[in-house]
């Protein structure tokens, strides 16, 4: 990901043959626009609390993945990580303001295997 942060953005295609196979194997498939529609009446008639809990659920596609790591619609940067146990870590992301577009990330995490994803806010001193 790294050679690749300022233009040309490669296209999907490109990307799905670089990236580790695990990732583009879990991404979602891509829709047509009546699948995308569909599915969004669908969610439109779930009550709030279950549209969070569907939101939260339903896999990503390579495509919208990519375009929100793309450096016009990334706001968040990779500070550092720490293992706290063998099933836990805490990864620490610089983001410029709270709360923060962080979904391609913790679509990431899932995808790896992530159970329980929390975002907590930096607190100052």
């Amino acid at each position: 990901m790294l050679a690749n942060v300022g233009p040309p953005w490669p296209e999907v295609q490109v990307w799905s043959e670089r990236l580790p196979q695990w990732f583009v194997r879990a991404c979602a498939p891509e829709q047509t626009p009546e699948e995308a529609e569909a599915w969004l009446r669908w969610w439109r008639s779930l009550p709030v609390q279950e549209q969070a809990r569907a939101s939260r659920e339903q896999r990503w596609t390579l495509a919208d993945w990519l375009f929100w790591l793309e450096t016009s619609e990334r706001t968040w940067f990779w500070w550092g990580a720490v293992v706290d146990s063998p099933d836990t870590a805490r990864l620490i992301v610089e983001v410029p303001g709270w709360p923060a577009p962080l979904g391609a990330l913790d679509w990431l995490l899932r995808a790896a295997g992530a159970v329980e994803i929390l975002h907590e806010e930096p607190t100052t001193a």
